[in-house]
């Protein structure tokens, strides 16, 4: 699906003939009877309803109807009258308004439904993709960011939101795109962070009817629907939510190949409680390996993606739930941040109450191992964002160490196959960036990387639709709808930590619905020998890509250092994060489209 956004300007026909046939197989009209909305959707993929002067298309996962939404507009008298709207509906959507010629466009907090917008022929347009708005105009990578997506994890906030495109800019967190009938336009603030002020006895009903009904948003629109039932948490009870919703319900998950690990048993036993559900296992021999494909060309071109090792599996997973029928998919992306109890949490603690926290900080020391100086560390009141991030610049190329996982952020790290250029790139910009004193997300340090790390999910998600809607199956994640992040937030940062407790807070919503042997799981297994073992038969390739290097030939990795990565036995865990980043960098840039210019400016 792909859209186009246009102000009720006289120029919006010009952008309009200027889109390929592709892009214009649908369009919406202004009041005026200029083009509004330009692009390719299916029938079921919107909800759009018009009164008076006002329209509005809700595109994606929305839990309203026409009647209901018409009423709802019809009391709206500006764009900013629309938040009602966006804070009464469950689902994650892309929102599109066109109030008496204003148009309000915006995606959701995660970023999963995400919008960019560029200037052409004198007027500002959007887009969800940024693939739409390089057909208008000649795009150019901004080097600096390309190098940004080699940091171990993701580029620090604010860097994280901006494009590698110098012409496009990304919707910045929180805001929606007002666009005026001049053709001018302008990010509006719309979203603040919730006081987390609610006990979790009150909390947790409100969080157990947002996740719900974020989960009816996408089962209840579909005869049947897809989710993973890995064995966790998160997948595992979004698997019983869907099945309340009385249509077909499709597990799919893939067995670990780690012997001890403790999913699957638990995932057999949720399976057997689920009797209505069809189920289906990918083993050893049915599940593609990690690393399947990094030297693919296929990949969209919006953004390097978030990861390279399992594009193949994603694919899978959207043919197999394609072949039943099923359009929509569950993921559990989310789910650990929103119950994020890690450094920043025991900061924010300590901050409230030095005293009432010493006991909490006491058991996280005794089970990380921190050092009296790092426990120092942890409970004292962090620097400004600004200074944090300036900091960090100065330690970019540092070994990673214990005390580095202090502060806003984890410390963003360039691997050591980086040039110098482009450290120096990321370290000017940084700088830079620092210099002009950003505010974090929220003035709550553990709120700041909860919201952060949403949209590093939010991101996985967008990637994964690009490889799904070629199978028709949309990725969904409910955990990271905007009134599910709002309710989490709003827990008493005190409830959010039991001692001996796994996600106590979503525990007590789900309690009831979910069964109490996963809810009551302290344990969770992991991918390590799937992702060794891929890479172990993928290495061919890998190294095949380090001779042919994009991002060596453009000056940000060097070549013998990225080669003397791939052709140790046994890799450094340390480099493994990095090193997926750099793939997927390398596989994004053999991707780029001839048009797009992949020489920076």
């Amino acid at each position: 699906m792909e859209f186009v956004v246009l102000p009720d300007h006289p120029a919006a026909d010009e952008v309009r003939a200027r889109l390929p046939e592709q892009y214009r197989k649908n369009t919406l009209f202004h009041h005026s009877g200029r083009p509004w909305l330009v692009g390719n959707w299916s029938a079921g993929a919107t909800v759009c309803v018009e009164a008076g002067l006002s329209k509005i298309v809700l595109f994606g996962a929305a839990r309203t109807t026409e009647p209901e939404l018409l009423v709802q507009l019809g009391k709206v008298r500006t764009a900013r009258g629309l938040d009602r709207i966006v804070e009464r509906t469950a689902g994650c959507f892309h929102l599109i308004a066109s109030i008496d010629g204003f148009v309000r466009a915006q995606g959701s907090l995660s970023g999963a439904r995400e919008l960019f917008s560029t200037s052409f022929a004198g007027i500002t347009v959007a887009s969800n993709r940024v693939s739409a708005l390089g057909e208008l105009r000649r795009l150019t990578l901004a080097e600096e960011q390309l190098a940004m997506q080699l940091l171990a994890f993701t580029p620090p906030w604010p860097l994280s939101e901006r494009s590698v495109w110098r012409e496009v800019d990304s919707l910045p967190f929180a805001h929606y795109l007002s666009l005026r009938p001049d053709g001018t336009a302008d990010p509006v603030r719309w979203w603040t962070p919730p006081a987390p002020e609610l006990p979790v006895g009150v909390a947790a009903p409100e969080l157990r009817k947002a996740l719900a009904e974020a989960v009816a948003a996408r089962a209840g629109a579909s005869p049947a629907v897809g989710a993973d039932l890995s064995g966790g948490m998160d997948s595992t009870s979004l698997c019983f939510l869907a099945a309340e919703q009385g249509g077909q319900l499709v597990t799919i998950r893939r067995q670990l190949m780690d012997p001890v690990n403790c999913d699957d048993s638990v995932a057999g036993r949720a399976a057997a409680d689920l009797p209505g559900a069809e189920h289906i296992v990918l083993d050893k021999d049915t599940a593609s390996p990690y690393y399947d494909s990094p030297d693919r060309d296929d990949l969209a071109m919006d953004e390097p993606p978030p990861f390279i090792a399992m594009t193949s599996h994603m694919e899978d997973v959207a043919r197999i739930m394609a072949s039943h029928g099923v359009t929509r998919h569950l993921q559990g992306h989310g789910s650990d941040e929103l119950a994020a109890t890690g450094t920043t949490y025991a900061n924010a603690m300590a901050q409230r109450s030095l005293l009432g926290s010493l006991g909490m900080v006491r058991a996280m020391r005794a089970r990380r191992r921190w050092s009296l100086a790092t426990t120092l560390r942890v409970v004292r009141a962090f620097p400004s964002y600004g200074e944090w991030l300036r900091r960090s610049a100065d330690e970019l190329l540092c070994p990673p160490d214990i005390e580095a996982e202090v502060g806003w952020e984890p410390a963003p790290r360039l691997p050591p196959w980086v040039s110098r250029e482009a450290a120096a790139l990321v370290q000017d910009t940084m700088r830079r960036t620092a210099a002009t004193d950003p505010q974090p997300m929220s003035s709550i340090s553990t709120h700041h990387e909860i919201l952060r790390c949403i949209r590093v999910n939010g991101w996985i998600v967008r990637f994964a639709n690009t490889l799904g809607e070629r199978f028709g199956v949309s990725f969904e994640a409910p955990f990271l709808d905007d009134r599910v992040v709002e309710t989490a937030l709003s827990v008493r940062l005190a409830d959010r930590y039991v001692a001996g407790r796994h996600k106590p807070v979503l525990v007590a919503a789900l309690r009831g619905t979910v069964p109490d042997y996963v809810l009551d799981r302290t344990t969770k297994s992991h991918f390590t020998m799937d992702t060794y073992a891929g890479r172990k038969q993928n290495l061919a390739k890998m190294r095949e890509m380090c001779e042919e290097s994009r991002l060596a030939e453009l000056g940000l990795i060097g070549r013998e250092g990225f080669r003397r990565v791939l052709s140790g036995i046994m890799p450094d865990p340390m480099h493994l994060g990095p090193l997926e980043k750099t793939m997927a960098c390398e596989a994004w840039l053999r991707s780029l489209p001839a048009k797009a210019d992949p020489q920076a400016h």
